[in-house]
């Protein structure tokens, strides 16, 4: 699991890297707060892998993840391309936002793991 997380490390720092364009390409004036939200899954990802964080914080994270996937899911124009279309961001933003709750939903069931194998 050392090596997912750092793999996750370097992969959430690279969409970070990749938010500093949205206000020119995008015009997502909201651009620091994906830098935000990626920076900090990246951080976690970092830390996860010396040692596992609270498993609340895990399951904070992929439920406001989750949630926020799903109210930006609202804004997709389905009739388009919705992953790499300038005019329709909303689609990369779900997905990556999916990909966040995904991947620390699978930090909580580690911490759940490695807690039972702890207590056994």
């Amino acid at each position: 699991m050392i090596i997912a997380c750092y793999l996750a490390t370097a992969v959430f720092a690279q969409f970070t890297y990749w938010q500093f364009n949205d206000l020119e390409q995008y015009g997502t004036q909201f651009w620091y707060g994906w830098v935000a939200a990626y920076g900090s899954v990246a951080l976690v990802s970092l830390i996860s892998a010396r040692r596992a964080l609270p498993r609340a914080l895990y399951l904070a994270g992929a439920g406001t993840a989750f949630a926020a996937s799903i109210v930006r899911m609202r804004s997709i124009e389905w009739g388009g391309t919705i992953f790499y279309n300038e005019t329709n961001p909303a689609g990369n933003e779900t997905g990556g936002l999916a990909i966040v709750g995904l991947w620390l939903s699978l930090l909580a069931i580690r911490r759940v793991t490695a807690d039972s194998e702890t207590n056994a």
